[in-house]
């Protein structure tokens, strides 16, 4: 290797991918146009778009590599399509309802550099308004349900420790190439959307890395554009992501633990409008029991054959 390839700054693959993002998807790629680090490429993944994605990012944005599917892939499946392709150090997912700070890329390379076993990498989230902070870092709770440190509190200094966690969310995501070598893609079993980057972190911490949240690595995410917060259709995706996730990755001994803690949450956690999708849920997760069991057989096997490197 010749000394200006040893000396250049890792190369950063930035993956966008977007279901008829066309309102929004110009926000995000010009913030990324506006950041000052020196070695990044930016791919966006059409998935399956009927609206003028397309065309808004040919006309616009000639630095950006288009890739299109005639299909929605989900999360996963156009992520995954665009990494197999892509030839970063670090494969960036980002959210197309995001705007990046200028000094993000360079604060993730600086934490990477710094924290080598830091196989994914997050950012701190905030809120459209630039002060409430949405993510600095996550927590998996003994059934498998997801919280956001800091989530709806004050950006005001108390986040601003970089911290190894159980996750960090999938809008602003990092994954470092060996790891993805390791471990291999995302899960496309989470269709279309929830728990990937749960099951992604979940299985780098496994194979021995960390995942990290940087504070210097800021994103404003303006949240979904599909589905509204809480409404019917994300709490009973949210939940099949959640039980899927339980069955595939947890032990016995955390699956009766993760029991003993959903009959507890029902009865201080789920208000009314929430039985109905959940139930839903946990009846899809029945009718799909062989599939997550086959995926819970596979993954076992992939950790021991990783243990044994």
């Amino acid at each position: 290797m010749n000394q200006d390839a040893a000396s250049r700054p890792p190369l950063f693959s930035v993956i966008i991918v977007s279901l008829n993002g066309g309102g929004v998807i110009g926000r995000a790629l010009d913030s990324l146009r506006a950041d000052d680090y020196p070695n990044v490429e930016i791919i966006v993944v059409d998935n399956g778009s009927t609206d003028n994605l397309a065309e808004i990012v040919r006309a616009g944005y000639p630095e950006v590599r288009l890739i299109q599917s005639p299909v929605n892939l989900g999360f996963a499946g156009g992520n995954n399509l665009a990494m197999r392709e892509a030839g970063g150090d670090f494969l960036v997912l980002l959210n197309d309802d995001t705007e990046v700070r200028t000094g993000w890329l360079g604060a993730l390379a600086r934490a990477a550099h710094e924290n080598p076993r830091a196989g994914v990498l997050g950012c701190k989230l905030l809120y459209p308004d630039g002060k409430t902070v949405q993510h600095a870092g996550g927590t998996i709770k003994p059934n498998g349900s997801t919280h956001h440190i800091g989530y709806e509190k004050p950006d005001d200094g108390s986040f601003d420790q970089t911290l190894a966690c159980d996750y960090v969310t999938g809008a602003a995501f990092a994954i470092r190439r060996d790891l993805l070598d390791k471990i291999g893609p995302l899960d496309e079993k989470y269709f279309p959307i929830y728990f990937e980057e749960v099951d992604y972190c979940w299985r780098a911490r496994r194979a021995g890395y960390q995942a990290l949240y940087v504070p210097g690595s800021v994103v404003v995410h303006h949240e979904s554009r599909t589905q509204a917060r809480y409404s019917f259709r994300f709490i009973h995706r949210y939940n099949c992501g959640r039980l899927r996730f339980v069955l595939k990755c947890f032990s016995w001994r955390q699956i009766l633990a993760a029991l003993w803690y959903e009959m507890r949450w029902w009865t201080w956690r789920y208000s009314y409008e929430c039985y109905l999708p959940v139930l839903w849920a946990y009846w899809k997760t029945l009718f799909r029991l062989p599939s997550h069991l086959a995926a819970r057989a596979e993954y076992k096997k992939k950790m021991r054959r990783l243990a044994q490197l």
